[in-house]
């Protein structure tokens, strides 16, 4: 009776898929959190770029600059919502759960010609409870981060 059965090879073209999904849905889950990723990389690079060209025809870093880009942040990345905002840094910081605007002193102008910084710091939170778990477990980390520096020249003054 057992020797009939471990012939019986009926069945197994269903069982071997069942070990390869686990690996087939974790590929696809990374690729599609790496495409949120991508898409809050180049925002948080466009908001400090032209953050940068408007600070730079304005001759500063000015607080309205500064919210433009905080608000556009909040409007256009996928975790935008759920994050605090620091706008008035001068200097980077990390921060898990807040997106740091920092540059040139807000009330400074700066002479035409020289240049006004711009960066962004801004913190990742997964949108798939199964990447943020397979990233804990695979990385020592605890966030990812991105950031994002332009520099323009000032136009005024």
């Amino acid at each position: 009776m057992i020797s009939k059965l471990m012939r019986d090879r009926r069945g197994s073209p269903s069982l071997e898929p069942l070990f390869a999904l686990p690996a087939v849905l974790m590929l696809f889950f990374m690729i599609v959190e790496t495409g949120f990723i991508m898409y809050d990389w180049t925002t948080v690079n466009y908001a400090a770029a032209s953050a940068a060209v408007s600070a730079a025809r304005e001759g500063k870093f000015s607080e309205e600059v500064r919210s433009d880009a905080a608000g556009y942040i909040l409007d256009w990345t996928t975790g935008g919502k759920t994050l605090a905002y620091d706008y008035s840094a001068t200097e980077p910081y990390e921060d898990a759960g807040t997106v740091v605007i920092w540059g040139t002193a807000s009330g400074q102008n700066v002479e035409r010609n020289n240049p006004i910084i711009v960066g962004v710091v801004y913190p990742v939170k997964f949108m798939i409870l199964l990447a943020d778990s397979l990233w804990k477990w695979m990385v020592k980390e605890k966030t990812i981060t991105l950031k994002a520096r332009a520099v323009a020249l000032s136009e005024v003054h």
